[in-house]
C-alpha cells in the first residue's frame, strides 16, 4: 500500500522529535501543515498506539488528547489509507472510552451500528466486498469443492447454510454447475438457509436458485429459517430441536457450509455469565519521541512497512512488550496458541451447539473464518492484532479500487462504503465492545481445530483438486500474484493470504465416529 505519493516522501528525520510528537495543545492545525505526509503516516501510529494505551488505563483526558491529535490527521474521506483507517480506528477508540462510562453510554444510547436509513447501503456495500476482494469467492470455490467430494455417489443431499449474512445465491448457483457436470448427474438436492435478513431477502435467494436449479434440470427444494446463529442456541435445551428445525430427515446426506459466523457464538457464555471481561492494561505501551524517531529512515512505503517498523521499534524499546508483539506477527505452535486464546472448554454454548451438529451425523462441515486472534482477553493485544489484520484489509481494498477505478466509475465511493459500513463496523466490534456485545470474536484455525475436536469432530483433508481451482479462479480474476491459496503442510486447511499474510482459512470437519477409508477426500 503506498500511503503517500513517492514524490512527497521525506525522512521523518527533518523535523525534532518535539514537533512530531508534542504538538501546542494551542495550535492545533498549524503544526499538521509542518509535516510532510511522510511523518503524518508515522505520527498516526504512533498516536494509535498511545491512545490505545491511554483507553486500557482508563485516562480519559490524555485519550481525548490523542483523539483530537488523530482527527487533525486522519478522516474516512481522505486520499490516503492509513488516513481512513486510523479514523475507523479512532472511532473505535472513542466509542470505548464512552463505554467505560455505562451511564454516559446508556444516556447518549450510543449506536454502534448503521441507521435504518443506511440498513439498504450495508447490503450494498457487503456486495462491493464480494465484488473488490477474492476472500468470499474462493470461500464458496472451496467449500463447494469439499461437498461434491463428500457427496460423490449420493443420490439425496441436504446442504445447511448457517452463514447468514455471508450467504450469497452465487454459492449455490455454482454447486449446481458442480452436481450437473459430475459423473451419474446431479443428487436430489435440498438447501435449507438460516438468515435473519428478513422473508424478502430469503424469498428472493428462492426464487432465484429455484429458476437456476430448473435451468440445470435439477430436483431442488429450497428451506428457510428465519433466524440467527445465535437464536439456535437457545434451542439446545430441547432434545432434538435442532435436528427439527433445520427439517435434517433421514436417507439425505448432510452438508453443513458456515462462513465467517461460527465466532459469534463465542459471546453466547459472556451472555450467559452476564459480565463483562476487564481490560488488561499492558506495563508501558505508550510511544515515546525516541521510539517514533527510532524507524524513521529510510522512509516507509507502505502501511504494512511501516507498522512492522513500529513493531520492531516496541520490541527494541521494551521487553515486556517482546512476546505478545513476537507471537502477533509469527506463525504460532498449538501450545502458544493455547496460551493466548480463551480455552475451548470455557465456551459451553458453542461446544453444545459443536456437539449437537455432531449429533445430526453431517457427512461434512465446511468452517471459514477470518485467520486472526481477535478474542484474547488482553484489549491491547486485540487493538494490536486488529490494526495489523484491517490495515491488510483496506492494503486489498485500496489496491481493487484503484485498478477498477480506470473502468468503473464509482470504484472508489464503492471502497469508502465497505471500509465504514463492514470493515468498520467490525472494528467497532472487536476494538470498542465487551462482554456478550462483542460479537466479533475471530480466531486463528489452531484454536479452531481444537474447539471442534473437543466436541468430537475430526478432521476432514482438502484436497490438492480444491487447491487448483483456487488459484485457478485468482488467474482467471487477474488476483493472482498478491493474493495466494497456500495448502497447509499436512493437507488439512487452505489458508487464502494477501502478500503471504493469512486473513482467511478453510477446513473441513465431520464427526469422529463416522471413519471413512483414505482420510481425505478426493486426492487430486
Amino acid at each position: 500500500m503506498d500511503i503517500f505519493p513517492e514524490d512527497t516522501v521525506s525522512s521523518a528525520t527533518s523535523s525534532p522529535a518535539s514537533s512530531l510528537y508534542s504538538p501546542s495543545p494551542h495550535g492545533y492545525g498549524s503544526w499538521v501543515q509542518e509535516l510532510s505526509h511522510d511523518q503524518q503516516g508515522v505520527r498516526l501510529i504512533g498516536l494509535l498506539y498511545q491512545c490505545a494505551a491511554e483507553v486500557a488505563a482508563g485516562a480519559f483526558d490524555r485519550a481525548n488528547l490523542c483523539l483530537e491529535q488523530i482527527n487533525q490527521l486522519a478522516s474516512l474521506d481522505a486520499p490516503h489509507t492509513l488516513q481512513r483507517l486510523a479514523a475507523v480506528f479512532a472511532d473505535a477508540l472513542s466509542r470505548k472510552l464512552i463505554s467505560l462510562l455505562p451511564g454516559v453510554s446508556r444516556a447518549l444510547q450510543y449506536s454502534t451500528t448503521a441507521s435504518s436509513g443506511e440498513a439498504h447501503l450495508v447490503t450494498a456495500a457487503r456486495r462491493h466486498l464480494f465484488d473488490m476482494v477474492p476472500f468470499m469467492k474462493l470461500a464458496y470455490l472451496t467449500t463447494n469443492h469439499a461437498i461434491l467430494e463428500a457427496m460423490e455417489g449420493e443420490r439425496f443431499v441436504h446442504v445447511v447454510d448457517l452463514s447468514g449474512p455471508a450467504s450469497n445465491a452465487v454459492q449455490w448457483i455454482a454447486l449446481f454447475h458442480a452436481f450437473r457436470a459430475r459423473r451419474g448427474g446431479p443428487p436430489h438436492l435440498r438447501v435449507t438457509a438460516v438468515h435473519d435478513g428478513g422473508k424478502e431477502c430469503l424469498a428472493s435467494m428462492a426464487a432465484v436458485l429455484a429458476k437456476e436449479a430448473e435451468a440445470f434440470d435439477i430436483p431442488f427444494q429450497f428451506d428457510a429459517v428465519e433466524a440467527r446463529l445465535d437464536d439456535l442456541v437457545l434451542l439446545l435445551d430441547t432434545p432434538d430441536a435442532l435436528r427439527q428445525v433445520l427439517r435434517v430427515r433421514s436417507g439425505e446426506a448432510l452438508a453443513i457450509s458456515v462462513v465467517s459466523q461460527l465466532h459469534r457464538l463465542l459471546a453466547a457464555d459472556d451472555a450467559a455469565a452476564g459480565g463483562r471481561r476487564q481490560m488488561h492494561v499492558p506495563g508501558s505501551s505508550c510511544l515515546t519521541p525516541v521510539q517514533i524517531m527510532a524507524r524513521s529512515s529510510p522512509s516507509p512505503r507502505s502501511f504494512g512497512e511501516l507498522l512492522e517498523r513500529e513493531l520492531n521499534t516496541r520490541l527494541q524499546l521494551s521487553p515486556d512488550a517482546a512476546s505478545s508483539v513476537v507471537s502477533s506477527l509469527s506463525p504460532q505452535s498449538p501450545a502458544q496458541q493455547q496460551q493466548r486464546t480463551p480455552a475451548a472448554a470455557g465456551t459451553a454454548k458453542l461446544g453444545r451447539f459443536l456437539q449437537a451438529v455432531r449429533g445430526l451425523s453431517p457427512k461434512i462441515m465446511v468452517v471459514a473464518e477470518p485467520e486472526a486472534n481477535h478474542n484474547a482477553a488482553a484489549f491491547m493485544e486485540r487493538f494490536e492484532e486488529a490494526l495489523n489484520y484491517y490495515g491488510s484489509l483496506f492494503d486489498c481494498l485500496e489496491r481493487a479500487s484503484a485498478a477498477a477505478h480506470h473502468h468503473r466509475q464509482h470504484a472508489v465511493e464503492e471502497r469508502a462504503r465497505v471500509e465504514r459500513l463492514v470493515l468498520g463496523e467490525e472494528v467497532r466490534g472487536v476494538v470498542a465492545r465487551e462482554g456478550a456485545e462483542r460479537k466479533e470474536r475471530h480466531e486463528r484455525l489452531a484454536q479452531w481445530g481444537r474447539r471442534m475436536e473437543a466436541a468430537g469432530m475430526e478432521r476432514v483433508g482438502m484436497s490438492y483438486g480444491g487447491m487448483m481451482e483456487a488459484r485457478k479462479l485468482l488467474h482467471s480474476m487477474d488476483w493472482a500474484g498478491s493474493y495466494e491459496v497456500v495448502h497447509d503442510p499436512r493437507g488439512e486447511a487452505f489458508f487464502f493470504c494477501w502478500h503471504r499474510r493469512p486473513l482467511y482459512s478453510v477446513s473441513a470437519w465431520r464427526p469422529a465416529a463416522c471413519r471413512h477409508s483414505g482420510g481425505r477426500l478426493g486426492g487430486s
